[in-house]
């Protein structure tokens, strides 16, 4: 495959972050959370390695040189920004390439499982891999070595959000325990999705589905019934897919369209060099 004219064909998007990053140090978040409640964790580190994916019989094929610093949440939004990442999804799929940064970010030489409070959101800046930042409207604090986002006076709290507040209104608890019920509802191995061309919402229309082999809801719910619904793949709206299953929550590409062949790991179709020199 043309690698140069691969990239062309591929947007290069950067990763997003804001603009204030609290550089923080993993011992005193990690000191906190054995003295307070349990915070969310990430692993994170500086890569600095060749990034290959593996080939037939045994080999590797070189993509470049990945220099990088991520922690593994944000790993699927690496597959889908970093032109490097993308060529070695496009070649080896999803699955393969999730676990090379995976691999590549346990042997980098300062990874670190990083603690992160309430509102927080992973940074990961070189030489500071547990940086985060504060969202929902939060500060860090302290300014130097943050270790906290808190809500500062004048301001509020109000269902999550830091902010001026006239009133706070409920949370909209009846919701919640509408898909509580909606749930329980389904038998054992069944989800509660919802239905293509239905608003989601109080009385919206859902059906249980067993996502482990629904073709349409793969893995999951293609509609979610709501914010906490395990999100799923349509198999049958896979690009250039003619024969597909939905196996153990996965989508399997048994064949796909001409000009389009099966991807290392089965899980997509994939345009043939041709149809790529030809664009």
């Amino acid at each position: 495959m043309n690698m140069g004219l691969l990239f062309k064909l591929l947007p290069l998007v950067a990763l997003g972050g804001s603009s204030v990053v609290a550089r923080t140090t993993p011992t005193t978040l990690r000191q906190r959370a054995t003295t307070t409640d349990v915070l969310a964790t990430d692993l994170c580190g500086d890569v600095s390695a060749e990034f290959t994916i593996p080939g037939l019989f045994g080999t590797t094929i070189p993509l470049g040189h990945l220099d990088l610093c991520y922690c593994e949440s944000q790993i699927p939004l690496l597959l889908t920004t970093d032109p490097l990442v993308i060529s070695a999804v496009l070649l080896a799929g999803v699955a393969t390439t999730k676990k090379e940064l995976v691999d590549l970010l346990n042997s980098s030489k300062n990874h670190e499982t990083c603690y992160y409070p309430d509102h927080a959101e992973p940074v990961c800046a070189k030489g500071a891999p547990c940086s985060f930042k504060c969202k929902d409207g939060f500060t860090p604090e302290p300014k130097e070595w943050p270790t906290d986002c808190v809500c500062k006076p004048p301001f509020k709290v109000c269902n999550g959000l830091c902010g001026h507040f006239k009133a706070c209104p409920s949370g909209k608890p009846h919701r919640r325990e509408s898909s509580i019920r909606k749930r329980s509802a389904c038998g054992s191995g069944m989800t509660a999705c919802g239905i293509y061309g239905r608003a989601n919402g109080i009385g919206s229309a859902w059906e249980c589905i067993n996502t482990t082999t629904d073709l349409e809801s793969c893995g999951g719910c293609a509609i979610p019934l709501d914010d906490s619904s395990p999100d799923g793949v349509d198999c049958t709206a896979i690009p250039g897919v003619v024969d597909v299953a939905c196996r153990a929550g996965s989508c399997v590409v048994n064949r796909c369209i001409p000009g389009y062949e099966i991807s290392t790991d089965g899980t997509f179709c994939l345009a043939s060099h041709g149809i790529l020199e030809q664009s």
